[in-house]
């Protein structure tokens, strides 16, 4: 399986020039093979592909002593990214959804580049070293890689504080541990997530704790003069208003992911339309709870760990009765669930969560171990299989 691990780099004076050089090189080089492709295509009707580009791109470090002064690979990788936007293009166009052609990168619109594959770069003792960066580049390693892990590619990012490095590696996955204790999770916004067996998880809302100082700071921005350096400070102070909130709520779902992986082995969630969720009335706590990312961690860390994740159709069950499955139609503002059928009354959160669980097929007087044992192996085959 594939693993990210991102780390801080700590460059001197001279470094940091050099890393803002490379930016801006392959910012430069984005929008010149974008405006490549759109004069192809506007006066002769023909799309350049990544390969026409990429036999450009070596006549052109044949005849300019500067560009052969990058690394082939970092350029190459740059091309790509350009050609990964193209596809999705045409992708969206031919799924319907709001097409969103590539657009030129202007200077603050550009903030990373990186290694497509781990050629040309080398890292050893602490630190990474490749062409144009003027001695060896410490990184902060502020937890070890796994062992025997192969590094695939790499990415250079710039924030609002900082440059981090962001390493692929490879790593083999966990062979599937016994399936022994199971939960249902039902996400919500008050509660960010309501557990089968009564726990909870807090809702940490972090934009919504930063959302009065992130509007004074968009405030002091617009009163700023545009292309000053009031401005500028002011931009800023706003983009590390957001990489705090980012970071907490990052912290805050990792850890939440981390403990469930931990306690559990087979872990039942609802198939969420997040997408459709995020345009109604709640779009903004939707986004501030950032459901799509807790799955994904959830999923990586499942499989890094040998746990099972099973994903259910969330329709319907806030309304049905996790003691006798009748139907208890409820508004959005009960938070009770009182089933007049069995005598039922619990949390409304905690009813869902026991139902996610049993539509899981999971659970006492459900599934027995064995067979939740045989899908945890069916599950990892296929993994392997894919990968």
């Amino acid at each position: 399986m594939l693993l990210t691990y991102r780390y801080r780099l700590m460059p001197n004076r001279r470094q940091h020039r050099a890393l803002e050089a490379l930016l801006e090189s392959q910012r430069q080089l984005y929008n010149a093979a974008l405006q490549e492709r759109v004069d192809a295509y506007r006066k002769q009707g023909v799309t350049r592909s990544y390969m026409d580009q990429t036999k450009a791109l070596t006549e052109w470090r044949q005849s300019d002593p500067e560009a052969r002064g990058y690394p082939l690979c970092l350029q190459r990788a740059t091309l790509k990214r350009l050609d990964r936007a193209h596809d999705a293009f045409f992708r969206r166009l031919g799924n319907g959804d709001k097409p969103g052609f590539p657009r030129f990168r202007g200077a603050g619109w550009f903030d990373s580049f990186g290694f497509s594959e781990f050629e040309g770069i080398t890292l050893r003792n602490g630190a990474v070293r490749f062409k144009a960066m003027p001695g060896p580049l410490r990184v902060h390693f502020h937890r070890d890689l796994p062992n025997r892990a192969s590094i695939r590619s790499c990415t250079f990012r710039r924030d609002a504080k900082a440059w981090t490095i962001s390493l692929v590696v490879v790593v083999p996955a966990a062979e599937p541990r016994p399936p022994k204790k199971w939960v249902g999770l039902d996400l919500g916004l008050t509660t960010f997530a309501s557990l089968s067996d009564g726990q909870v998880v807090p809702s940490l809302r972090a934009a919504r704790q930063t959302e009065r100082r992130l509007s004074l700071a968009h405030r002091a921005l617009g009163r700023k003069k545009p292309r000053s350096n009031g401005r500028r400070k002011a931009r800023a102070a706003v983009a590390r208003l957001h990489r705090t909130v980012g970071l907490r709520r990052a912290n805050h779902l990792h850890q939440a992911t981390a403990k469930l992986v931990r306690e559990y082995d087979v872990i039942a969630v609802e198939k969420l339309n997040v997408s459709g969720l995020a345009r109604g009335r709640i779009a903004k706590d939707v986004r501030d709870a950032s459901w799509s990312t807790f799955i994904s961690m959830l999923r990586y860390k499942a499989e890094k760990a040998g746990a099972l994740i099973i994903e259910v159709d969330p329709r319907g069950t806030s309304q049905e009765c996790s003691g006798c499955s009748a139907t208890v139609l409820k508004d959005l503002d009960q938070r009770r669930h009182e089933c007049p059928h069995c005598g039922l009354r619990i949390d409304r959160d905690l009813n869902a969560a026991r139902n996610v669980l049993r539509r899981a097929g999971v659970g006492p007087g459900l599934q027995n171990v064995a067979a939740v044992g045989a899908s945890v192996q069916a599950e990892a085959s296929d993994r392997r299989s894919s990968a």
